[in-house]
């Protein structure tokens, strides 16, 4: 696809999700500034410049997250710098060594991405310190001396990170729930402002999964349970859960309540979506020590009156199938609403217990923890991708052979300043084209944009003072907004390296000159590497990436539908693999905005990948609705509290099984829980599917709809046609008048006002199934129709 020159502009200066980072951008300012302040009261001005530079180096490999990891990434860039800035000295008189080490050293900083992002950040600012050092050489003596500075400036900057800055190992884990309440928030706020926005799942998804990693990471080397982990681990399951509930009260209100005759019930809903949005909002803020007060008195006043439409439209029916399907469609919405505020009620009270440190004795829980880190050796993980099938391989060999042929080339030239041209590579040079290609042109014109400003202060500022100032100030905006984004950070970097080259002395428009000019010979490479050596396009991996997700989404819909067709219980899989489905969606998505970005994209695949992608979210949607409608969400929340309680009593356990089976009742005889009354009896009236025998034709339609999955995902990994779609319709026309039965009977019951009968359980196990059956059908036919569009395009 060509980039027309407006969508080229926009292509440049395009930011990533979320705000500048001004801690980081304050730490590093800090970390320069006071060694190079120190360094000039000691007249020692270069040392100190050193030294604030390591600390520079040393805090771009703080990754964030938990103390812990934060704390191994930056001791590592530590050693690898100390280690890479001596290797670098010594051999820099040596051109065949250095250029032979530079491709070692490049290697391994490509492999360091196997370790996930501190592993890249870390193997980035080592193999970086050692292509810097390689063009400044000396002696053994110094040698030493740099080495020891180095270690100096990473324990300067491992002080002002991990001990002077406060030490809060909880605040990732809180800032990653809150950002998942506060997703889900702005998602309901955008629904209700007709706004379409199909990123913000992949958003809340990435917010949880953000989570679930920074728990496991903290709870692994704790030797002891940790009450707070256990409120941790049940808050993450309340965001997961309260996305489905989301999800499944918008996907109705998307679907079935667009007619005149449900305006009113649609204002109600407006307002209690708005409550519901803050109220979450409120929640987030408590989990990260703001001061808010959670108030569902609103949203429950709402609530009532929308059971108070409902049972207007209860004692409107005479006899009529179409009221009736009103009826059941407005019952179904206002019980889903229902089920959120009891789980918002539940997560306000983790919340307030979480903050009131109100310990409840348990039982180790060390097996319930939902991540775990797979231990595997470094060496074992390093085998494995010693091949060219490994994308990881390929990458670290490109980055290694491009950083050698810039070393020769600047070598060959005598160019000046010529590290720039391999540090531009290692920073350019990315593991798919689309990202190089991106960061080729916000690194080129960031960098020739800082070096006429840099020149502009260097020609009309000789205050030595005010340049200091300067030099801080650029390092400060340029770390705040290195990821968010990468062409504005350049800018500034560009400025605060031209301002400390050979510091105390006169630099003019020259200097300037050859960093623009190594720069676009340093971004040339890199992408000519890319281009040449095993290209990585994103239009190879994403036939892979959707077939992955076509099939994650055959296995939601098997697992929920199984319990519909009688063939399975209810369990926690079924989350599961709703989260499985969510990830797998989102990977796609991903590899779709990739290959965006890559120069070479045809325009014909846009429209089939997008309405594809689209639509296999609304089809996982109409499936999460029928999820969410199987069991309460007071259920599932007991069964994670028995869980993490690890309860053996027997008496209990028969309890627990009682629910499982699809018991109306639960005892607080047998639960005894803070979230179960404590009095004697049954204390709590759960109402869901119960699994009454199934509908005819059911299994025909599951059957069809699960081949077809397959069939489409075989054909867009394959590329080849995706056979036609069987006749849906005529399945679905053999399930409705089975459906039509029980709604005529139930009315028959209505009229002699028969309450709770196995005909009224049947509609309640059904309704629900028989409004998103057709949505299904639906979806899949859309889906089908982009796939035969994509695969003709090509």
């Amino acid at each position: 696809m060509q980039l027309n020159r407006s969508n080229f502009l926009k292509f440049l200066i395009q930011s990533e999700p979320g705000k500048p980072a001004i801690s980081n951008g304050l730490r590093a300012a800090l970390g320069l500034g006071i060694p190079m302040l120190i360094g000039q009261l000691i007249n020692q001005r270069e040392s100190g410049l050193l030294v604030g530079l390591m600390a520079y180096f040393v805090n771009l490999a703080n990754v964030g997250g938990p103390y812990r990891i934060k704390a191994k990434a930056m001791a590592q860039a530590t050693v690898g710098i100390a280690v890479s800035v001596f290797v670098g000295t010594l051999v820099a008189k040596v051109p065949l060594l250095a250029v032979v080490l530079t491709f070692i050293w490049g290697l391994a900083s490509g492999f360091a991405s196997l370790y996930g992002n501190a592993g890249a950040n870390v193997g980035l600012v080592v193999g970086t310190s050692f292509i810097t050092t390689i063009a400044q050489p000396g002696n053994l003596e110094t040698a030493l001396m740099r080495s020891l500075l180095c270690l100096i400036a990473g324990g300067w900057a491992m002080l002002l990170s991990l001990v002077m800055w406060p030490f809060r190992p909880y605040d990732p884990l809180r800032v990653a729930l809150a950002d998942c309440l506060n997703a889900i928030a702005n998602y309901i706020q955008k629904f209700v402002d007709k706004v379409a926005a199909p990123e913000s799942i992949l958003e809340i998804r990435k917010a949880l999964e953000t989570a679930r990693i920074t728990l496991g990471t903290l709870r692994i080397g704790q030797s002891a349970r940790s009450w707070i982990n256990e409120q941790f681990l049940v808050l993450i399951q309340d965001g997961d859960r309260l996305l489905g509930s989301v999800i499944a009260l918008t996907e109705l209100l998307e679907t079935h309540f667009k007619q005149q005759q449900y305006y009113a019930v649609q204002q109600l809903v407006d307002d209690a979506l708005a409550e519901i949005s803050v109220i979450l909002q409120a929640i987030a803020k408590v989990i990260s020590r703001k001061s808010a007060s959670i108030d569902l008195g609103n949203l429950n006043r709402i609530y009532e009156a929308l059971k108070e439409q409902e049972s207007l439209q209860r004692r409107a029916i005479a006899g009529s199938e179409t009221d009736y399907t009103t009826l059941v469609a407005l019952s179904n919405l206002v019980l889903t609403i229902e089920k959120l505020i009891k789980q918002l009620q539940y997560t306000a009270q983790t919340v307030k217990s979480l903050e009131d440190r109100s310990k409840i004795s348990r039982r180790d829980v060390d097996r319930l923890l939902l991540v775990e880190e797979e231990q595997r050796s470094l060496l074992s993980l390093l085998k494995e991708n010693l091949t060219l099938d490994s994308a990881i391989f390929r990458h670290a060999l490109r980055i290694g052979v491009a950083l050698a042929v810039g070393v020769i080339f600047y070598s060959v030239t005598n160019l000046p300043m010529g590290y720039w041209v391999t540090l531009t590579i290692m920073l350019v040079l990315k593991p798919n084209l689309g990202a190089t290609f991106q960061r080729f042109f916000q690194r080129v014109g960031g960098t020739i944009l800082g070096a006429i400003l840099a020149a502009v202060i260097l020609a009309t500022i000789t205050s030595k003072v005010v340049l200091d100032i300067i030099i801080l100030l650029t390092v400060f905006f340029g770390i705040s907004l290195i990821r968010f984004n990468y062409g504005y950070s350049v800018v500034f970097l560009s400025i605060f390296v031209l301002l400390i080259i050979d510091i105390g002395h006169p630099i003019g428009w020259q200097f300037a000159g050859f960093r623009v000019l190594n720069t676009l010979i340093g971004a040339g490479l890199a992408f000519a590497s890319h281009y040449f050596i095993w290209p990585n396009w994103e239009r190879d991996r994403l036939p892979s990436q959707l077939a992955t997700a076509l099939r994650e989404c055959h296995k939601y819909f098997q697992d929920v539908m199984a319990v519909y067709q009688g063939t399975k219980e209810r369990d926690s899989t079924i989350i599961s693999q709703r989260r499985q489905t969510g990830l797998a969606i989102g990977n796609a998505q991903a590899s779709f905005q990739g290959l965006l970005r890559e120069p070479k994209m045809h325009k014909e695949l846009v429209e089939p990948v997008m309405t594809l992608l689209l639509y296999m979210g609304r089809f996982t949607n109409a499936v999460t609705v029928l999820a969410v409608h199987l069991g309460s969400i007071l259920f599932w929340r007991i069964a994670l509290r028995l869980e993490v309680w690890g309860y053996t009593n027997k008496t209990r356990l028969r309890g627990f099984q009682r629910v499982r089976a699809g018991g109306l009742r639960l005892c607080s005889r047998d639960f005894q829980s803070p979230g179960v009354s404590s009095k004697s009896g049954c204390s709590l009236h759960l109402e869901h599917f119960r699994g009454t025998v199934p509908l005819p034709e059911l299994e025909t339609f599951v059957r069809q709809v699960s081949i077809m999955l397959e069939q489409l995902a075989d054909s867009i990994q394959q590329e080849i046609p995706p056979p036609p779609l069987p006749d849906l319709e005529e399945t679905l026309q053999k399930i409705q008048p089975h459906l039509q039965a029980l709604r005529t009977a139930r009315i028959e019951e209505l009229a002699v006002n028969q309450g709770h009968t196995p005909i009224r359980q049947a509609v309640i196990d059904y309704s629900i199934l028989d409004l998103e059956i057709d949505q299904i059908v639906r979806r899949l036919t859309a889906m089908h129709s982009a796939i035969v569009r994509l695969i003709s395009s090509k």
